[in-house]
């Protein structure tokens, strides 16, 4: 379906941005700019459909569709080294539009832009890139901040005058002409997609202004998480008063919201769950008693697992409830996995599988009793297996053995980095999740009685994906296999559907470690991921893996002698170090480094200004950037 989507950002130099460095990447050119010298070339850059610069109809500014004139006269026109030289307006392009269509309908919103504020605006259409399901197509548009005219850049638009002095011109305020533009995107856009002959339509109003959400709690911005995640204090607004009355309101009116959000992340939660999830949203005390009392007394709301309590009356278990919702959820998940567990008709021959075992005599007993069973007659099976079992492996011939047999082997995976593993490694072609699903809504790749769907990783998947994804194989008869580890990552969003659904209709196990080389190593593995903590390390401290320190410094000062020693026998190998806290990170990483520097291995270091305050760099030094800029080439 269409999506609205459209956001507005400045081009700024205080955020080391320029607009030809902007103009040349949207559009895929190479550009100079006369203010530094610098040239930035993207002229090898894939993905512009179109690029275009539009002007107000009113001026006589035709130079201003030449892109390096018009970029670099915006450089000129701004003296101030923290000048805005630019505005950017990203828009999501109705994927159901044609390529003619989609520059028809950017065309005229950039020249109404234009027309509107007496601009020139210089607006790139991109195709999608990375995106499984192709729908990313979306466009660009640079509008400058000065009016244009026959002889170059005039005053400041109305958008980049401060409320004060629109105020006094009596002109409306910035917040009022943003919402201008949103309203005129949705109009226009919803007048292309009709022209098209589509029904659908997109709604630039938030789900609150329409009543479907709880007010959003204010984002924090990139700098504020910088600074939380180098263990610095960091000082959050609350939601505003009237957010929090609002709030407090519409959840005494539908409860089931503040349960909704608690849902999306926990299928089983507690009275404490229910009191963190409403304190995101509200912060008054007789507000947020007020509306706490209606969450717990909702219809919605179901009793698992009553309180326990000591006979003095401390609560030893606290009660346990989910959503009428998710249960029905759960339990219809449940309930299929057992119909297809029983179906019959997905049966490999035994000599495909034979024939399929054989090409791979590397593989263990553990392994071939698992590709038999999942390639047996049920409509559903599951693999439960270790880290480093060789679940990948196993599936590869399981792959070869259904292809003999005329079936069609799929993957899904949660992310499109588990996704690309899975076919990587077992040869089965992967997409994501989100990806089947959303063309599944699109009336796109759907599966069919001759159809195998390996889903990876399954113990991560959330209950309700996981469901939709059982009930869609049961209904077109194909055969659905789930891989995976109960006792690993549990699923982001709420339920344990895996191990559910594992538990019910019988799996085939991997235990036998095949990653490590050693038979200790390997058992120390099966140890720590069955909960067998104990044992686990007690393999490593034997042969002097784990090591205790009576204070902190004296810790920190054998991790660095460590690695120095390390670093010395194995130049070519690699090390990490760990800390739980980002405070004892930072300090193990300086005290590494002031020890390689009186080592004198730190030769020709410079020092740079940056976001985490001065630091020093030498050759040989790993990088990380923490946001991407690729206006800086």
């Amino acid at each position: 379906m269409a999506i609205y989507h459209l956001s507005m950002k400045p081009i700024s130099r205080a955020s080391g941005r320029s607009a030809v460095a902007s103009a040349a990447y949207r559009a895929g050119e190479s550009l100079t700019n006369e203010r530094d010298g610098l040239t930035h070339d993207f002229a090898r850059r894939h993905g512009v459909e179109h690029c275009e610069i539009v002007v107000a109809q009113a001026a006589d500014a035709e130079w201003a569709k030449d892109r390096s004139a018009l970029w670099n006269a915006a450089e000129a026109a701004e003296k101030r080294i923290d000048a805005r030289v630019a505005r950017e307006f990203e828009i999501a392009l109705p994927h159901e539009l044609n390529a003619e269509q989609r520059l028809e309908l950017t065309r005229e919103f950039a020249q109404g832009l234009a027309d509107r504020h007496g601009t020139a605006v210089d607006f790139a259409i991109h195709a999608p890139h990375g995106e499984i399901d192709g729908h990313n197509f979306h466009a660009h548009l640079m509008m400058t901040t000065r009016a244009v005219n026959s002889e170059g850049l005039g005053d400041k638009t109305a958008i980049e005058r401060d409320n004060k002095w629109l105020a006094a011109n009596n002109l409306p305020l910035t917040k009022v002409q943003l919402v201008e533009i949103r309203q005129s995107w949705e109009q226009t856009a919803n007048e292309h997609l009709a022209r098209a002959g589509l029904e659908v339509q997109i709604d630039h109003r938030s789900h609150m202004e329409r009543g479907l959400e709880i007010e959003p709690t204010e984002h924090m911005g990139v700098h504020a998480t910088q600074m939380q995640r180098r263990g610095q204090e960091v000082s959050r607004s609350r939601l505003d008063s009237e957010a929090a009355r609002r709030n407090a309101e519409l959840i005494r009116e539908k409860p089931e919201q503040v349960l909704s959000v608690i849902t999306g992340e926990k299928s089983v939660f507690d009275r404490r769950d229910v009191a963190r999830a409403l304190h995101r949203y509200i912060d008054q005390p007789e507000l947020f008693q007020g509306a706490f009392a209606k969450a717990m007394g909702s219809t919605a709301l179901v009793e698992l697992a009553p309180e326990v309590r000591a006979a003095s009356g401390e609560v030893l278990e606290p009660a346990r409830y989910s959503t009428r919702e998710m249960v029905e959820i759960e339990r219809g998940m449940v309930l299929s996995a057992e119909r297809m567990s029983a179906a019959r008709g997905h049966g490999v021959g035994e000599g495909h599988v034979e024939e399929a075992l054989a090409a791979r005599s590397f593989l263990s007993q553990e392994q071939h009793e698992a590709v038999r069973h999942i390639t047996g007659e049920e409509q559903l099976a599951v693999v439960v297996g270790l880290a480093g079992a060789g679940k990948s492996t196993m599936l590869s011939a399981a792959r070869e053995a259904w292809e003999r047999e005329g079936f069609r082997v799929h993957g899904a995976a949660l992310s499109g980095k588990a996704a690309e593993g899975l076919e990587e490694s077992s040869g089965i072609a992967s997409r994501t999740l989100a990806s089947w699903d959303y063309g599944w809504q699109a009336g796109r790749g759907e599966l069919g009685s001759r159809d195998i769907l390996v889903i990876d990783e399954a113990g991560m998947v959330s209950s309700k994906q996981l469901a939709r994804f059982i009930g869609e194989a049961e209904r077109v008869g194909a055969k659905i296999v789930l891989v995976g580890d109960p006792e690993q990552l549990q699923s982001i969003q709420a339920g344990a559907a895996f191990r559910a659904v594992a538990e019910r209709v019988g799996f085939a196990e991997l235990q036998g470690v095949r990653r490590q080389g050693e038979d200790w190593q390997r058992q120390a593995s099966q140890d720590l991921a069955r909960h067998r903590t104990s044992e686990g390390l007690s393999a490593y401290a034997e042969r002097d893996g784990v090591r205790f320190s009576q204070t902190r410094d004296f810790a920190r000062d054998e991790i660095v002698r460590d690695v120095l020693k390390d670093m010395s026998e194995r130049p070519d190998g690699s090390r990490i170090v760990l800390a739980h806290r980002r405070a004892d990170v930072r300090e193990l990483n300086g005290a590494i480094r002031a020890a390689r520097q009186e080592g004198g291995e730190l030769l020709g270091e410079r020092s740079y200004a940056t976001n985490d305050g001065e630091r020093r760099f030498a050759p040989g030094d790993r990088v990380l950037f923490l946001e991407n800029n690729r206006d800086l080439g």
